[in-house]
């Protein structure tokens, strides 16, 4: 497998997720101060995921539009993965697959 070269730093993931987070948010947003991510993240080898703002919820009947985490990996690839934060455990292993395909793929 070729080596994963890093080409975007934290600050520049975050900036990602929370440019589709405005996206997927900004409609149910209460107050335009309430930052739309949560200050939780995680990071594995290839990329990171960031957290919706728990102050932030949409309506019932489309959650999947709202409910959601961001995925950025280390070479910007933004994206929307499900949110499994409420469960350690699955999200560890989950952001580990998520890194390991990221390398394989290149992206």
């Amino acid at each position: 497998m070729k080596e994963y070269i890093q080409t975007i730093t934290l600050e520049e993931a975050r900036q990602l997720a929370d440019q589709l987070a405005l996206i997927k948010l900004n409609p149910y947003r209460t107050n335009e101060t309430i930052p739309l991510l949560s200050e939780h993240m995680l990071e594995a080898e290839c990329c990171w995921f960031f957290f919706r703002n728990k102050q932030i919820v949409g309506p019932e009947d489309g959650f999947r539009s709202w409910d959601c985490a961001y995925s950025v990996s280390k070479r910007g690839d933004v994206g929307t993965i499900i949110d499994l934060s409420h469960d350690p455990e699955k999200l560890a292993a989950y952001i580990q697959q998520f890194s390991d395909r990221c390398k394989e793929m290149g992206v």
